[in-house]
């Protein structure tokens, strides 16, 4: 049993290092900035799908749901690509966003209808819309632009079986990777109207609610 979860984390791992690469380029090409996929920006977003593979076969650990690996490595990848092109450009490739929400959505029915699993999806569904709404008062009040929150609806979409350490944890770390990028900009001569990158910290908040 050991051996088997051992390759299966591998085999996520890998997957999700080779896809978010390849997500991660697909999203500045459409945001017609490919020429900002640049060395860091490509080993950046191969640790991040590494992470997404890590959060994937963790959650499934924890609910010992085998139909969830493919839905929520779509799901995590498509997060950290977002995250890596928001990083580099200050914005998130909405067709990409949409089309993981789509296909994260289709896979998750079918993981979760086969295992029986109705209120997990029905959680799915409300942390989604409720991470959007969030999202949205930060967009109107805190500069946070809409890219980001669509990004949170799709990071929602992943937190039907997280638990509340795991959520305290992710705002733990979202607060943190937030209030140091704001402080680095005010470092670097900006002010509170300078817009920061919301992408990383999501993207960091859902995989560890996701994961623990």
């Amino acid at each position: 049993m050991i051996s088997l979860w051992l390759g299966a984390a591998v085999a996520a791992a890998v997957a999700g290092a080779m896809a978010t690469r390849v997500l991660a380029a697909r999203g500045l090409a459409q945001l017609a900035r490919p020429d900002a996929m640049s060395r860091g920006v490509s080993l950046a977003s191969a640790l991040g799908g590494i992470a997404a593979g890590a959060a994937a076969m963790a959650a499934t650990h924890r609910t010992g749901i085998w139909w969830l690996p493919p839905a929520l490595l779509v799901w995590g990848c498509a997060l950290v690509a977002a995250a890596c092109c928001d990083a580099v450009t200050q914005r998130v490739p909405t067709a990409l966003v949409r089309q993981a929400g789509v296909l994260t959505c289709a896979l998750l029915t079918v993981a979760l209808a086969v295992h029986g699993d109705w209120p997990g999806l029905a959680l799915s569904g409300v942390a989604a819309v409720a991470s959007g709404l969030v999202m949205l008062l930060c967009w109107r009040f805190a500069g946070a632009g809409f890219g980001d929150v669509r990004l949170a609806t799709l990071g929602g979409l992943g937190l039907g079986h997280a638990t509340a350490r795991g959520l305290l944890l992710a705002l733990a770390a979202f607060t943190l990777i937030t209030v140091t990028q704001a402080v680095v900009t005010l470092m670097r001569g900006g002010d509170r109207r300078s817009a920061i990158p919301y992408g990383p910290a999501l993207a960091v908040g859902f995989l560890l609610a996701a994961a623990l």
